[in-house]
């Protein structure tokens, strides 16, 4: 539903007009919300039909008693019954007598019949603004229904057109049995009651032709003997029982069940029928309206005469969409009527439905062994190879084409399409030198349409020779060609391609908003391997912008399209597939996927998709068998394109990383980076990025690539590749604390989209033990994940020792200090000596196979020691970080990354600092400033809280670690009133009081307590 703006409900009469059902009265009371209003209904509003001019005074007057005079108040008019023009006139008139701030809203079932209803004085909503969207009607499926399937949804809102009543009504069947449309349902009972009804005779004789015809127009219903069509028809449009075509047009469509229904009930004889549509059929195909023409040519008896219609305007009806109708009006005629000419364009609208086999069949019957072919024949019938992902007998059909001798659109297409085949076997010389020639081709003819095909084929040249720029330059000529020939086949191919191409340059979101028009021009026209195409390139989008639900989605829904057709390019989505289990962690349908796509894509040769399914194997085999992994990358890096020599080569590199071989791995991923710059490709500049510092062996080297590599992933949006990588820089040795707290976010991210976070053992050898001190609560340690057990300690006070520097959180402590806490008011030389062997026993403990130096964990100066903050994580340490990083993001609006932050926080907060000793002098610091930290916390989690049980959750907390705290009180006592949860709010200010009493403070009164002048504001 659209919501009229201010502006419109500022003029002095607003009309709300749609037939029943519409929800005029609800959409109303929405759209004005809490404005001064009066309702009028029932006897009162019936009365405007027989009323004079001072009844609406009178009415004004008694509104304007109630309504405020400083301001616009509106008196809605509710089930305004059908007017005369003259009344509605008196009315308009009588407007100037109302109070000036009195606005009117006349809701009813019938437009208006007024000149002066554009003039200014009248604005009118209608159903354009009621009617239910897509999502809606899911929503409205689902959230009343519980009808989630989303087939059902599409359904019910192509059926009738987004009228909520129909879709309550459609919905309410559905749910307890099928027949939600048919004979006898509510349904159809409601539209003869509340609407049918309403009408009057001429107008059922209108809408029993137009339940036949699609689309209707004035000018065909005064043709078919309806006077006053453009009246009527503006009616029905304005009542909503038709649709406009196009906005502000005057062709119009019945919605569906309403013309399903008036077919039942407002019948035509078969004769009566035929007739129908043969004066519809002439009047059709005379006004360009071909498609509707064939359909009632088909219906109207005399078949032949379609005939006329395919062969005058077979190709334009074939690029605006209209297989289906060829199809249906080809098999129609009788065989005397079939020419060689027709059979060419059956065999295309074959084609454009996905059905290659009847295409081939007819084409077969047309090529009848012949060594050459004619150019329209030609490369219509290799297409068809070309589709189903063989390129190679594409190829060898292309080649028996013979060029017409007089420039032709055939010809361009011939070219065009025989440098496509070229492209996708990797042929780059063949393939320029078939797509200039297409170009020259395309110049003599000089049509759009050739010139299209012909600058769609220099784009794939251009791209596979790494020239980005070229190819982005074609693109934009083709597109423009295509539309300007209205060839919505073309328009939707080179969409898909220029969507492809951005993919390739990380530009996802722009990627998607090209991507989208050429999925619903595929599937509006009717051609089943375009939409898959489209929806591998809009999946592939998806994919890379971290949306993988969305991604399998469209890889799920390309499958089938492709298997019905008998495709072997059924590997591309497959390949997807495999991308997005194989980032989910899931090998072994990964392998399934990648190792299915190469089954449907060798046997033919197809290198464009052989090469990342290869390369995706490899990948995922890696691990279990090093050796096949190693030879499928070598041999996706010898059948590697252009743009596809990033992806082989990274292939090859991880594989070589993760059997060993670190110096080749080094060296790929600089071969990678110069072909990802070649080709713009920004996501495979990252990922070489990523494996050169994955290679390194220094941390600092691995460091600076992986932040180049991160920034380069968030700059073109490729969310979880931009996570994974922000988890690797946090476990890497002396990764800051901001790293760190961008991680734990990270892999919550990460979780929710169903990605394991990764490690570094995938990325070479650990380098450094992995060290993890527990702090907060009871105090633990852990090396590389295992928990260091009391027995491996040796030494009580090697353990007391890392506590103390522990509790400085990486300040440094003099040994004389140490010495003395440890070993209070002994012989200093002794002590030293100790100090000094429970340093060794503690580095040890947290280095036991010694793989980094002395210092690494504990900074020994010769004055002091500290624990190194950047090696070890300590937990409390990390929890400042975090509430801090947290409090930053509040102060700065960013309030669901401070909440989710602050979550983090929160969690880590697993009891008091070192809670398990708590008399130590030396730790009351840190424990004090972390407990003032975690209150803070919960506070500003309570304030950031997503709900009141979630708000009470992080209070409650607040006040079991200080239960004197007012001001805490305060905000409990205040939210649980403000959710109307009056008898906890009761017991939380007796616990207050409790509280205040035990200590000795006067409680404040529960009405001071949260109010401005109590001390909690």
């Amino acid at each position: 539903m659209n919501a009229p703006t201010d502006r419109e409900w500022s003029r002095r009469c607003t009309v709300v007009v749609a037939a029943a059902g519409y929800g005029k009265t609800v959409a109303v009371r929405g759209w004005l919300g809490d404005r001064s209003v009066r309702w009028c209904d029932g006897p009162d509003v019936a009365a405007l039909a027989t009323a004079g001019p001072e009844w609406l005074t009178s009415i004004g007057d008694r509104s304007a008693i109630d309504l405020p005079a400083d301001e616009p108040s509106w008196l809605i008019l509710d089930d305004v019954p059908r007017l005369s023009r003259r009344r509605l006139q008196t009315l308009l008139d009588t407007l100037e007598q109302l109070p000036p701030q009195l606005r009117v809203v006349l809701v009813t079932r019938h437009p208006p019949t007024l000149p002066q209803r554009q003039s200014g004085l009248l604005a009118e909503h209608g159903p354009t603004d009621l009617r239910l969207t897509p999502d809606q009607v899911a929503s409205v499926l689902a959230a009343d229904h519980s009808l989630t399937d989303p087939a059902l949804a599409t359904r019910i809102h192509a059926a009738t057109g987004g009228w909520p009543a129909l879709v309550t009504l459609a919905a309410r069947t559905a749910a307890v049995a099928g027949n939600w449309d048919g004979p006898g349902s509510a349904l159809e009972s409601y539209l003869m009651r509340e609407v049918f009804a309403e009408l009057p005779p001429e107008v059922h004789r209108l809408l029993r032709d137009a339940a036949h015809l699609d689309p209707i127009h004035p000018d065909l219903a005064g043709v078919l003997g309806h006077r006053h069509g453009v009246h009527r028809l503006d009616h029905l449009a304005r009542a909503g029982i038709i649709v406009p075509v196009t906005a502000g047009g005057h062709t119009y469509r019945m919605v569906p069940v309403v013309a399903s229904v008036a077919r039942r009930h407002l019948p035509l004889g078969p004769a009566a029928t035929q007739h129908l549509h043969a004066k519809a059929a002439a009047w059709y195909a005379e006004h360009g309206h071909l498609v509707p023409a064939l359909r009632s040519y088909g219906r109207s008896g005399v078949a032949e005469a379609a005939a006329l219609v395919l062969d005058g305007h077979g190709a334009e009806l074939i690029a605006s969409g209209g297989a289906e109708a060829v199809v249906d009006a080809y098999q129609a005629l009788p065989e005397h009527a079939r020419s060689d000419g027709l059979r060419l364009l059956y065999g295309e609208a074959l084609q454009m439905r996905g059905d290659f086999d009847a295409a081939l069949a007819v084409y077969a019957a047309l090529d009848d062994r012949r060594e050459a072919l004619p150019a329209g024949l030609a490369w219509q019938y290799g297409l068809v190879h070309y589709l189903r992902g063989e390129p190679q007998t594409a190829l060898e059909v292309f080649q028996r084409g013979q060029l017409d001798p007089h420039p032709s659109t055939d010809n361009v297409r011939l070219l065009a399409w025989t440098a496509s085949a070229q492209w996708t076997t990797g042929n780059a010389e063949a393939c320029r030198h078939n797509a200039e020639r297409a170009l020259a081709a395309a110049t003599s003819v000089g049509g759009d349409a050739a010139l299209a095909a012909a600058h769609t084929a220099l784009a794939l040249d251009a791209k596979l020779r790494g020239d980005r720029p070229a190819a982005d330059e074609h693109h934009e000529k083709a597109l423009r060609a295509a539309e300007a020939a209205r060839d919505t086949i073309q328009v939707t191919r080179i969409r898909a391609n220029r969507a492809s191409a951005l993919v390739g340059e990380g530009q996802y979101l722009e990627a998607l908003a090209e991507v989208r028009p050429a999925v619903e021009l595929a599937h509006s026209n009717g051609h089943a391997a375009m939409l898959a195409l489209a929806l591998c390139n809009e999946g592939a989008a998806y994919f890379r912008l971290g949306q993988l639900a969305e991604a399998a989605e469209c890889y799920e829904r390309a499958v089938p399209l492709l298997q019905r057709m008998g495709s072997r390019k059924v590997a591309y989505p497959l390949v997807g597939i495999g991308d997005v289990h194989a980032l989910r962690g899931r090998t072994n349908l990964a392998r399934a996927a990648y190792e299915e796509a190469l089954r449907a894509s060798e046997p033919v040769d197809d290198h464009q998709i052989q090469v990342p399914a290869l390369a995706g194997l490899a990948r995922v085999l890696a691990a279990e068998d090093g050796a096949t992994a190693f030879a499928l990358a070598q041999r996706a890096v010898e059948l590697e394109r252009g743009p596809d020599s990033a992806t082989a080569r990274l292939a090859l590199g991880w594989v070589a990383l993760e059997i060993g071989d670190h110096e080749r791995a080094a060296t790929v991923a600089l071969m990678a980076s110069t072909a990802a710059r070649l080709h713009r490709d920004r996501a495979a500049l990252a990922e070489a990025l990523e494996l050169r510092g994955a290679a390194a062996v220094d941390a600092d080297d691995t460091r600076q690539a992986w932040r180049e590599a991160a920034a380069t992933l968030r700059d073109i949006r490729s969310a979880v590749a931009a996570d994974r990588l922000a988890v690797l820089l946090s476990r890497l040795p002396g990764a800051d604390p901001q790293e760190r707290v961008d991680a734990l976010l990270a892999a919550e991210r990460l979780t929710a989209a169903g990605v394991p976070p990764p490690t570094l053992s995938r990325h070479g050898p650990c380098r450094v033990a992995q060290v993890t001190v527990r702090t907060l609560g009871r105090f633990e340690v852990y090396v590389d994940g295992s928990q260091v057990l009391a027995t491996a300690w040796q030494s009580r006070k090697a353990r007391e020792l890392l506590r103390i520097l522990a509790s400085r959180r990486g300040r440094a402590v003099p040994r004389e200090q140490l010495g003395e806490m440890l070993w209070p008011a002994q012989d200093p030389e002794r002590v030293s000596h100790r100090l000094s062997v429970a340093l060794s026993t503690l580095r040890g403990v947290l280095d036991p196979a010694r793989r980094t130096s002395t210092d690494h964990f504990i900074i020994a100066a010769h004055p002091s020691l500290a624990l190194d903050v950047d090696h070890v994580e300590l937990d409390v340490e990390e929890f400042l970080t975090e509430a801090a990083h947290g409090f930053r993001l509040a102060e700065h609006g960013e309030t669901d990354d401070a909440r989710a932050t602050l979550l983090l926080a929160e969690q880590r907060y697993r009891g008091d600092f070192l809670e398990d000793e708590p008399y130590d002098d030396w730790s009351r610091p840190t424990r004090e400033e972390a407990r003032r930290v975690y209150l803070r916390v919960v506070r500003k989690l309570a304030s950031l809280a997503h709900g009141v049980d979630e708000t009470v959750r992080h209070l409650g907390r607040a006040l079991e670690l200080e239960p004197y705290d007012e001001g805490v009180h305060g905000e409990f006592v205040r939210t649980l009133t403000a959710a109307g949860r009056h008898g906890e709010a009761a017991q939380a200010y007796r616990r207050y009081v409790e509280a205040m009493s035990s200590i000795g403070v006067p409680a404040q009164a529960r009405g001071d307590l949260f109010t401005p002048g109590g001390s909690v504001a």
